[in-house]
């Protein structure tokens, strides 16, 4: 199979990715950081990792996730989960797991060894859980405490304004950059 080769400032994405492995992507849309990602966590997998639990808008489960796994990484088994059959998804056995962002609360409800076969949380479009009081936002927020590797995408992660980004932060770090309490985030950049 002829795997598409990746652009030079991807590759940089990648090698940066490799030694990193809690990262907030905040390139440009349209730069490819599906692809990036994808290869990334196919190197890891690789290696002996773990599955990745990857969430996003249901819109993009397919056509961008499914898609491009069997492009960029056509030997990693991938179990696309929609709502009707989420359960179905989740017992196959696979690679990456891929499924809409809702999907946190009805993850948050499982047990901890559910978790045991995941190493990497993968959020995209993480402007989704900008709100640390969403339900979906909290459910991410009880989850991420499985996955030694998170990685959130964005290319607008402040589209209304500096505070969107304390939470996709959290989410990424526990709060050690941006800290724990918003309102102290918010107290601190905002006058």
């Amino acid at each position: 199979m002829n795997i598409p080769k990746l652009f030079k400032h991807q590759k940089a994405s990648v090698k940066f990715l490799a030694k990193n492995p809690r990262v907030f992507d905040t390139s440009d849309a349209g730069t490819g950081k599906t692809p990036v990602h994808i290869t990334d966590f196919s190197n890891h997998r690789r290696k002996g990792g773990g599955c990745a639990l990857i969430l996003c808008p249901k819109s993009l489960i397919k056509c961008a996730w499914g898609n491009d796994f069997a492009t960029f990484a056509p030997d990693m088994k991938v179990s696309l989960a929609y709502a009707d059959d989420r359960e179905v998804a989740f017992t196959q056995d696979a690679d990456a797991y891929v499924t809409n962002i809702d999907a946190a609360v009805w993850l948050a409800s499982k047990p901890a060894k559910f978790f045991k076969r995941f190493d990497t949380l993968i959020i995209d479009e993480s402007t989704s859980v900008k709100h640390g009081t969403a339900g979906r936002s909290r459910a991410v927020a009880k989850i991420r405490k499985y996955f030694e590797r998170r990685r959130l995408l964005t290319g607008t992660p402040t589209s209304n304004g500096i505070c969107d980004i304390h939470n996709q932060m959290y989410i990424v770090d526990d709060g050690k950059r941006l800290g724990e309490s918003f309102y102290n985030f918010r107290s601190a950049v905002c006058t």
